[in-house]
């Protein structure tokens, strides 16, 4: 059977049945109209608030026969059939603003609109595609129990099942006082604002008068803050303890991670032209931008290891001792004041960020998951402890980068005292990494593609969020940390056959790690054996970290030509500078932005895709320039005070 005749099928039955469907709409209307004369008033279970709604919906059932304005707004706000049905489109969300703009005066009072989204199986019509999500406007009166109770005892003989929650799809009007949290939080952000702007207003005084501002002043001084951000210095041509590199690396790969999110998000949202939107997913093009994004992770993570490792080993060579509470004091006072902000700022303040079909789900989901685990998030221990209810569940980096450099003195200390005879260690810790990734898979089944079974769940649980399951990258990042501080004082100059040698594996291991992506996420799953999923999950970290470790290392020995030109641009190093903030309130600005204000579907496109990147990566620079002057930049080495002063008592 042709293409065509399919078409042609699916278009009788759809054009059959949704007859059906739109007489759904006109009698439903009906249905609840009848409801205040059939429902059990005298059921003691029947509140006030419950009879109040029935008798709006038999009011505004009346004034729609009747043709009234108001009842007739409120009905064209419902969601209908949706257009596009075999081209992917299953959503028709009426029209939320319409809805909730809608207040009729009336003798008992006022009927105020309710916008309640209905994700509703049709499968009982014969229909071959996936649940279709309505809208539905409702008075403001009916609790979303109640308007949940009134659809399914509608739907119950039309082969129709209601599947979702209306608790977290209906919107009416919902002035509740703010929570003593957000109250806390409006105190608090408001004094340390305060602080700020005096701090800045000091300081320019000490600047009129060409005088020094005292230190605890400048740390916290908009102005002179927003200099060290913004301030870039001279890259030095000759070999130096700076890594210019590293800058273009830290901020290509933030940005990538905000190209892989804006993909998450913008992939997963209802859209009229679904078709599409499978399609660019599917394609090579798409699932290189969306799922290459990933690697950024391992790259920071790669990059996090050499850096820990060069200073610890300096610090040896220096002082030939390393205080271990200083080192640890000092990454948990340069990561966690920014982290509990923002924690703190997102569980006061997402609730109040507009509405939108999502914005209660987001909203639940963040206030439940917070509630839960902001302690273990601030004690990193998250991934572990919380790995179902992770509080901005994105961070879960923060905990495995936490983890890894307070135990980095085992490895590191070890390796100063003994040199080359720990390589051998650190590589097997690495390969066992790898194992465990590898075997895990081997075990459990797990697939990548997510058409294939997902097994017992917990795959991101067991290789993704776990430390043990990252450890690999930042254990190679250990070891290149360590040839970088042995070779600081000379140029290792490569041969040009070396340099062919090294840019070609590393072109190859792009190529081959891309085409391995395309096929195990969007393969036939049926035709790749699982033996494929675990050895790309397990070994493409490590891999991916290889070819960076390569293009830092012949830049570092100036030989990276345009490549290092490109990376050592001075203007990536605001980005740098900003990235770890950037990284922090990304997701939630996306959410709060985008996401949660959605009313409607989206038409999926290329272009509009990219705008969306584009303009989430300006918004994440502005809000990180904020948060890194107010939380950020004002702690930077303030663990030096503390030990100074203790070494002074001792």
């Amino acid at each position: 059977m042709d293409r065509f005749s399919l078409y042609g099928i699916a278009f009788l039955i759809l054009g059959c049945n949704s007859l059906q469907l739109q007489s759904i709409h006109t009698d439903f209307l009906s249905f609840l109209g009848n409801q205040s004369a059939v429902w059990n008033h005298t059921n003691p279970a029947t509140s006030v608030q419950d009879r109040l709604c029935l008798s709006q919906l038999e009011l505004f059932q009346n004034a729609y026969t009747n043709e009234e304005p108001w009842a007739l707004n409120f009905f064209d706000s419902w969601g209908k059939v949706p257009a596009g049905v075999l081209f992917g489109n299953v959503y028709e969300f009426g029209n939320f603003d319409q809805c909730r703009r809608v207040a009729h005066r009336y003798y008992f009072g006022t009927v105020a609109g309710q916008h309640c989204t209905l994700v509703v199986d049709v499968s009982g019509l014969n229909f071959t595609f996936g649940p279709i999500w309505f809208g539905v406007c409702m008075p403001a009166a009916c609790r979303p129990q109640m308007v949940s109770e009134l659809v399914r005892d509608f739907l119950r003989d039309d082969g129709i099942t209601l599947l979702n929650n209306l608790d977290q799809t209906c919107y009416g009007q919902e002035d509740e006082p703010f929570p003593a949290l957000t109250i806390a939080a409006i105190i608090f952000f408001s004094c340390y604002g305060a602080v700020l702007v005096l701090a800045t207003a000091v300081e320019a005084r000490f600047r009129l008068s060409s005088q020094v501002a005292p230190h605890y002043v400048k740390r916290f001084s908009i102005y002179n803050n927003l200099l060290n951000i913004y301030t870039t210095v001279p890259r030095v041509q000759t070999k130096t303890d700076t890594i210019d590199c590293i800058n273009g690396i830290r901020s290509l790969s933030m940005l990538w991670i905000i190209v892989n999110h804006v993909h998450d998000t913008s992939l997963g949202i209802p859209a009229v032209n679904g078709v599409m939107q499978t399609e660019y997913a599917n394609s090579y093009f798409g699932v290189l931008f969306h799922r290459l994004g990933g690697k950024a992770v391992d790259i920071f993570l790669m990059l996090s290891g050499v850096l820990v490792t060069i200073k610890v080993l300096r610090e040896l060579d220096r002082t030939r001792k390393l205080n271990v509470w200083k080192l640890w004091a000092h990454r948990i006072v340069r990561i966690t004041p920014a982290y509990t902000a923002t924690i703190f700022f997102a569980m006061a303040f997402t609730a109040y960020f507009g509405e939108g079909i999502f914005h209660k789900t987001i909203t639940d989901d963040n206030m439940d998951s917070c509630s839960k685990s902001w302690w273990s998030a601030l004690l990193y221990v998250q991934n572990y402890v919380h790995q179902k209810h992770m509080c901005l569940a994105h961070t879960w980096y923060l905990s495995v980068d936490m983890q890894l450099y307070i135990l980095s003195p085992l490895i590191l200390v070890p390796l100063w005292k003994y040199g080359k005879r720990m390589v051998p260690f650190i590589v097997l810790l690495a390969l066992l990494s790898i194992a465990c990734v590898f075997t895990t898979f081997m075990v459990n089944g797990y697939r990548l593609n997510r058409s294939a079974p997902v097994g017992d769940g917990l795959l991101a649980r067991k290789t993704y969020h776990a430390t043990h399951a990252r450890v690999s990258v930042w254990l190679f990042g250990v070891l290149f940390g360590y040839i970088l501080h042995n070779t600081q004082s000379r140029l290792i100059l490569l041969s040009r056959m070396v340099q062919l040698i090294g840019w070609t594996i590393a072109a190859g291991i792009l190529v081959a790690t891309g085409y391995s992506l395309k096929q195990v996420y969007t393969g036939d799953y049926t035709v790749i054996p699982p033996v494929a999923d675990a050895f790309y999950e397990s070994l493409h970290r490590s891999f991916w970290a290889f070819t960076v470790v390569w293009i830092i290392f012949v830049c570092v020995n100036q030989q990276g030509g345009i490549v290092n030109e490109f990376l050592g641009w001075t203007g990536w190093q605001p980005v740098a500078k900003l990235s770890y903030t950037m990284y922090l309130l990304h997701i939630w600005l996306q959410a709060v932005t985008f996401t949660m204000q959605l009313k409607t579907t989206i038409y999926f496109s290329v272009i509009n895709l990219f705008y969306t990147i584009f303009g989430l990566t300006a918004i994440s620079m502005a809000a990180a320039t904020v948060w890194s002057v107010a939380f950020e930049y004002p702690f930077f080495g303030a663990e030096r005070m503390f030990f100074r002063k203790s070494e002074k008592a001792s």
